[in-house]
């Protein structure tokens, strides 16, 4: 039989959005977690148990990015998404960033538009043992419109090809392209309720899909076993991809009382933007992006909004997930504990609270809510242990040589478990 594992001698940070626990030891039993239990009672010197002495070191659940284009390479815009490289060269570095994540303390990513269906192949490629990576829950393609209604170009379709990024410009066109994604492994579909201030064809404020389109989306979507996110910065795209049935809402930016009153009556998950516009305004010069030309955009008015609501969708207690736009110049693949730090520092989020973001949250978008994203005996042993507690400094995330040891399933991906062996005496039999 295998062996059981011992976690012994940590601080436990469950998940739940409190405290963490110190002195106390996490057996496991092959990929789950026995017990929790404190350490005074743990089976430290059952000669059935592997222990690694932690030493005071936390343990937490592993994470997950809950927004992740994972073939973006620190991309300039929108078209160099699409045709500033290659799909070969794409596809290398989306491997990389793909195996990088487990390093970083993340267990599992949600995806949230996957150039040429990147998302799909990695999927497989781990799960088949392939390529070394976290849980993947792959997402469509972008589906995307030319323009927003009254504005379409079906010339805009022409020049982009559909292995890269789907364009539909009619309800029955978006049925068609949904069910094919899925039919590819997407197992959520990305959509566009509003534009974004740095699109070429539609601002924040503006539409992007018409509402009817929105519905045909979702319910194809979900007649296929799928779920829908849509992107959705301004008010009335909020409102209508409110209304469609979609099940994350990206961004969120403009949402008021009332939408946000919605959301949690309806439990829409909603994956906030505030580190992504936050380092563009103030880093954009940097990366050759003008002062005009970041006068032009309502960022600043969109970091606002999204201070102002953070608050309350904690006090409504809606379902939010951390994850932005990595993968842009400004905001690198890698720089994930960037994101959680500035929920902190900036919008005053307590830092436990955060946490369950990026864990508890994050593992009910992937679809494993009672299966992982907490320490709690029955779950996946999915967990980072690292030198310092988050829950305390959330910047410990973020700290090089910090995340000291990760698991997925109980067995370690990243780190060295024999760091934390006890040493057998000189001599001992």
């Amino acid at each position: 039989m295998p062996r059981k594992t011992l976690l012994h001698d940590a601080t436990v940070q469950e998940g739940l959005g409190r405290a963490s626990l110190p002195h106390h030891s996490v057996l496991l039993d092959g990929d789950r977690i026995e017990a929790v239990l404190p350490a005074g009672h743990a089976p430290s010197h059952s000669p059935e148990v592997d222990v690694l002495d932690l030493g005071g070191r936390t343990v937490m659940p592993g994470m997950t990015l809950g927004h992740t284009h994972i073939a973006y390479l620190n991309i300039l815009d929108g078209r160099e998404m699409l045709f500033k490289y290659s799909v070969p060269e794409i596809t290398l570095a989306a491997a990389e960033n793909t195996t990088a994540l487990l390093g970083l303390g993340y267990t599992a990513f949600v995806g949230a538009g996957s150039v040429a269906g990147i998302d799909m192949a990695l999927r497989q490629a781990v799960d088949s043992g392939r390529l070394r990576g976290p849980r993947i829950t792959p997402c469509s393609r972008d589906l995307m419109v030319s323009g927003p209604p009254g504005r379409r170009n079906p010339e805009v379709g022409k020049r982009i090809p559909s292995d890269l990024m789907r364009l539909a410009d009619t309800p029955e066109e978006m049925a068609e392209y949904v069910a094919g994604e899925i039919a590819q492994g997407a197992e959520i579909v990305k959509v566009f309720s509003s534009g974004d201030d740095t699109f070429p064809n539609g601002r924040s404020h503006e539409l992007l899909f018409t509402a009817e389109e929105l519905v045909v989306a979702a319910r194809t979507a979900h007649e296929h076993g799928a779920r829908v996110r849509a992107h959705s910065r301004g008010l009335q795209g909020i409102r209508n991809a409110i209304a469609a049935g979609v099940d994350v809402i990206d961004h969120a930016t403009y949402a008021d009382d009332a939408a946000l009153d919605a959301i949690a009556e309806r439990g829409i998950f909603v994956v906030p933007s505030l580190y992504q516009p936050h380092m563009l305004l103030t880093t954009g010069t940097e990366h050759g992006k003008t002062p005009e030309y970041l006068e032009t955009l309502e960022f600043e008015a969109e970091v606002a909004n999204t201070l102002r609501i953070l608050p309350l969708m904690v006090e409504r207690g809606i379902p939010v997930v951390a994850g932005d736009d990595f993968g842009f110049a400004w905001t690198p693949h890698g720089t994930y504990a960037k994101e959680l730090e500035l929920y902190v520092t900036m919008a005053g989020i307590p830092a436990p609270t955060v946490l369950t973001w990026a864990t508890a949250s994050g593992a009910r978008l992937a679809g494993r809510g009672d299966d992982a994203g907490t320490v709690q005996a029955g779950r996946l042993a999915d967990l980072v242990v690292t030198d310092g507690d988050p829950a305390e400094d959330i910047t410990v995330l973020g700290r090089p040589g910090a995340i000291e040891l990760v698991l997925l399933g109980g067995t370690p991906v990243a780190g060295d478990a024999g760091a934390f062996r006890p040493r057998v005496p000189a001599g001992a039999a």
